[in-house]
């Protein structure tokens, strides 16, 4: 059994954790948690995704989709927008949804440790990103650009950190030749 709290549910339905919480107070259908903790509560992912579905939340295609994602596959940019959501115009590094990231596309000219590491721009939309995916927690799909609009799937990847500390990121900013760097994100593979 997999195991869920809010954050998870927003991330699976591409919405925010308030959102959810909405829904657990005031959806009598909404699934009842398996454990209540002191961290909060806790579902088990297939009632989630159940749940989901049944109520509109959640395109069984784009479940499928994700489900059966290969890593090391190459996908366009537009098919990982149409499966996770975001905007595909946009060309995001994080792209979301409401006050969801939704995944990871990242390259290796301008993050040559990625994705263990992902160096973030100065620029404050750049590292709001950042900031958001820091307060979401968890876990994201990540893949990295290999070409013209091909994007090689990496896996899941849980968030670690994000560093706005120089002595975690100058030395990997000045090896990939950018002065432009104010923060890095920090993930590991699950």
């Amino acid at each position: 059994m997999e195991l869920v709290g809010t954050s998870e549910i927003a991330a699976l339905a591409s919405t925010s954790r308030s959102a959810v919480s909405n829904w657990i107070a005031r959806n009598p259908s909404f699934p009842r948690p398996v454990a209540d903790l002191a961290c909060g509560q806790i579902w088990d992912k297939r009632d989630i995704k159940k749940w989901l579905l049944q109520n509109g939340y959640l395109k069984e295609d784009g479940m499928k989709a994700i489900d059966d994602l290969v890593i090391g596959e190459l996908y366009t940019h537009d098919f990982i927008c149409k499966t996770f959501g975001g905007d595909a115009k946009s060309g995001t590094y994080l792209p979301q949804s409401q006050q969801t990231i939704l995944c990871g596309c990242f390259t290796n000219t301008m993050n040559p440790e990625a994705p263990d590491v992902v160096l973030v721009g100065g620029g404050p939309r750049i590292m709001r990103k950042a900031e958001k995916l820091a307060a979401q927690g968890g876990a994201i799909p990540i893949f990295m650009k290999q070409g013209t609009n091909q994007w090689e799937y990496m896996g899941k990847y849980e968030f670690i950190k994000l560093s706005k500390n120089p002595a975690d990121f100058e030395s990997k900013a000045i090896a990939a030749d950018r002065n432009d760097v104010a923060a890095a994100l920090f993930f590991h593979p699950i």
